[in-house]
């Protein structure tokens, strides 16, 4: 059991457990739309473990000295495998990349260079190196945008669809929702020029407003079902079944919650919510 324990720990550090939730709620999107594309699901996948650990790789030195947290100690100690995981991921992700580009090309350019400099120095001010990340407030906005594009966006685009604003919307309340715990965990690492939300309004307030949006999740996904039939019943009874357990993850989430109740549980919420619509459409199928 505690192997077990030990290489799920690795497998967080490594972030392949969150390319596997980005996989996911990308896998569900092409099943909403009845759509295979195995190359933009490989893509998806190396180019998230690339952004990832690249940024967590440049920042380390600086989280380690603020952080004493398992995932950054393992991030620090085997440094030198996830710099090789790093370059390994962004050959093999530019690889899919060249066989989905005429697709959405611009799209992905622009949102791999919004993702990279998210973590990266744009300009010196004085001895503060400035990162998009360090705007006050934008960080969660920026991560909920990009994986609701990414996740919902490039589906609907790659199977030669409109992008469905309602659905985009829905995701991106979900990532914002599912966020929010992170930055309850993080309220005393993260310095105070961010304004996180639980830092700006208190982890009370920030707990609401991500159970609020995740009511807001349910309520759009039952107009999906009941007026735009883009969803079957147990596909959508599959997706409520995760808002569901996500907003008792929520709820119970405080500061001194264990490390793994975020990487396993809140974390999980993304890769489950795949997985229950997968199987659910193959066992009715």
């Amino acid at each position: 059991m505690q192997l077990i324990v030990k290489i799920l720990d690795f497998l967080f550090a490594s972030n392949v457990y969150v390319s596997l939730g980005v996989v996911s709620l990308t896998l569900l999107s092409l099943d909403i739309r009845q759509t295979e594309h195995p190359n933009l699901l490989w893509f998806v996948f190396f180019a998230t473990l690339f952004v990832y650990n690249f940024i967590r790789l440049v920042n380390v030195h600086s989280i380690i000295s603020l952080s004493e947290s398992l995932r950054h100690q393992i991030i620090y100690r085997f440094r030198t495998f996830f710099w090789i995981v790093c370059i390994g991921s962004a050959l093999i992700g530019f690889y899919f990349f060249v066989t989905i580009s005429e697709y959405i090309f611009l799209p992905i350019i622009g949102l791999g260079f919004v993702s990279v400099i998210y973590g990266l120095p744009i300009y010196k001010n004085g001895s503060h190196l400035f990162r998009l990340r360090d705007v006050p407030g934008l960080k969660i906005f920026l991560i909920a945008f990009v994986w609701a594009y990414v996740t919902e966006g490039l589906p609907a685009l790659i199977s030669d669809e409109p992008l469905y604003f309602l659905a985009l919307f829905e995701r991106f309340l979900f990532i914002f929702a599912i966020t929010i715990p992170f930055d309850i965990r993080d309220v005393n690492y993260d310095a105070s020029h961010l304004a996180t939300i639980p830092q700006y309004f208190g982890i009370n307030t920030a707990k609401w407003m991500a159970l609020l949006s995740i009511l807001s999740c349910e309520l759009i996904l039952f107009y999906r079902f009941f007026f735009n039939n883009d969803l079957n019943l147990i596909g959508a009874i599959s997706i409520y079944i995760t808002y569901e357990l996500s907003f008792i993850l929520i709820y119970r989430c405080s500061l001194y919650s264990k490390e793994r109740y975020f990487t396993i549980g809140v974390e999980g919420m993304s890769i489950l919510m795949g997985a229950l619509f997968f199987f659910s459409q193959r066992c009715i199928g």
